[in-house]
């Protein structure tokens, strides 16, 4: 093609776009726009959350969090014999989670809690986009590739398919938090707010960083509230609320042993050992999570900082913590993806330059934000398609043999079983995780509960020798084993 005619092309296309940012600059689009965007990520969240779970390749934490809904929901006292024997509220002071199990008389359990976690994931969309328009004042073409950004986030797909956190409807409720505050809707920034404290306890923190934040900006009274409010009530969750529900102590103090053994002790260790905070601050993981959050924006919150600050002090606390690997990457992650597309929308704005009316940002720059949410999408989410996602939602014979398994043992027998099959069991008052162990001899088994199940293949180091002492010490603890079927066994308490 000739030079001049490669010209007449690009003009031709820039006056095509011209047009239809033209046209899509209105009030109408931003009223439509970010519904039908949410919608559509809606669909394929579900979708995708759905195919894992009813491959059974859901988390002990789906299996965990179905238990406490389907106990609220008889009637029962939510302990989760699943994870530590404590009630629900001694993890995350979640109370939000109550009306979110009365609701599964409506829809079925499992069903119910996929349903609100990729709901929240999606709407999440349309506070980004508001940010965007109203706050940032960016071109409707720039608001449109921060929600397709968002659509490819890692973390974002990685928390949809990691099981249940009722702390990710936190999400969308901290971004139209920042969203009211920063515009002056107090009412319904202290609304959010208290709903954000809600999902979870620690997030009073980030309640109070944006009362900060609003605070700077020269709301000073509402920010006042929201700071002080924030800091109190996760005070008040630490030291009253989760102790209460649990077994007198906070339930995430392990997470950080090294420091103290209390509250106030693991603080005061903090503040008198700075050596070893920086030290566990800059440990690999920390640095991975880090580029994991940032260079699918690339890096372009690092541009508006202040926007960042609201979520610090909580994300210290859970980089210097003793967490696993899968907390880190997933439900630790929901207030500081908030935090990244809040400061993403305004590092636009200070990128670009003023139109007419709003900020148009360099195409180049746009274009390099999407390449990189595609590359560290296909890197590193869950649904990245080198995971195959195309392939999950079918059930094979093993698949079919964890199913089989839950039947026969009935919906009231008391059950231990493998990681593999908890979602299966998982609605009964006793069901407990038979976890992986050397030792083949079956201590503990069988203890407090009248089924056994083990998927053999949780335990793929034994030999055929460790699987028959297995089953003679099950005989020995008064089970028998009634079938095994895909290597699927199921032992029954003798009457």
């Amino acid at each position: 093609m000739s030079p001049a005619a490669t010209a007449t092309f690009r003009r031709r296309a820039d006056n095509v776009i011209l047009r239809w940012q033209a046209r899509l600059d209105s009030e109408w689009s931003d009223r439509v726009l970010p519904w039908l965007f949410a919608a559509g990520l809606f669909v394929i969240l579900e979708l995708l959350s759905f195919a894992k779970a009813r491959s059974l390749d859901g988390t002990v934490d789906l299996a965990s969090y179905t238990q406490g809904a389907w106990l609220i929901h008889n009637g029962h006292e939510p302990i989760l014999t699943i994870a530590s024997g404590s009630n629900v509220l001694a993890y995350q002071a979640a109370f939000v989670f109550f009306p979110l199990a009365w609701l599964t008389f409506l829809v079925p359990v499992q069903t119910l809690l996929l349903l609100a976690q990729s709901a929240a994931l999606a709407v999440a969309v349309v506070p980004i986009w508001r940010i965007a328009r109203g706050l940032a004042s960016l071109r409707v073409g720039a608001a449109i590739v921060l929600a397709v950004v968002y659509a490819l986030y890692p973390t974002m797909h990685n928390l949809n398919l990691a099981g249940f956190y009722p702390e990710t409807i936190a999400l969308p409720l901290l971004l139209y938090a920042a969203y009211f505050g920063l515009s002056s809707h107090w009412r319904r920034f202290l609304f959010c707010c208290v709903l954000v404290v809600l999902c979870r306890a620690d997030f009073g923190l980030v309640v109070a960083g944006l009362g900060a934040l609003v605070w700077v900006e020269g709301r000073k009274a509402e920010g006042r509230v929201a700071l002080v409010g924030g800091i109190l009530y996760t005070t008040f969750a630490v030291l009253v609320i989760q102790p209460h529900f649990g077994d007198g102590t906070y339930a995430h103090l392990s997470a950080f042993h090294e420091f103290g053994a209390s509250p106030g002790s693991a603080l005061w260790g903090m503040l008198v050992h700075p050596a070893d905070v920086v030290g566990a601050l800059v440990r690999e993981q920390n640095f991975n999570l880090l580029v994991t959050l940032f260079a699918p924006v690339a890096f372009l919150p690092l541009l508006a900082p202040r926007y960042l600050l609201p979520v610090v002090p909580l994300e210290l606390f859970f980089l210097v913590s003793d967490s696993p690997t899968s907390a880190l990457y997933g439900q630790l992650t929901i207030a500081i993806t908030a935090a990244v597309f809040l400061a993403t929308a305004f590092a636009m704005k200070r990128v670009g330059r003023m139109g007419v009316e709003k900020i148009i940002v360099d195409r180049r720059v746009l274009a390099v934000m999407l390449l990189a949410s595609t590359i560290f999408f296909i890197r590193d989410a869950a649904s990245s398609p080198y995971r195959q996602p195309w392939s999950w939602g079918g059930q094979d014979q093993v698949d079919a043999a964890r199913i089989a398994a839950g039947e026969h043992i009935g919906p009231d027998r008391s059950v231990r079983a493998s990681a593999s099959v908890l979602t299966v069991v998982a609605q009964r008052v006793r069901v407990f995780e038979l976890r992986p162990t050397d030792r083949p001899d079956a201590a503990g088994a069988g203890d407090g509960v009248d089924a056994v199940i083990l998927d053999e293949r949780s335990v793929s180091s034994w030999t055929a020798v460790d699987r028959q002492i297995f089953t003679e010490g099950m005989s020995s603890l008064g089970f028998v084993l009634v079938s095994s079927t895909q290597g699927i066994d199921v032992y029954l308490r003798r009457p």
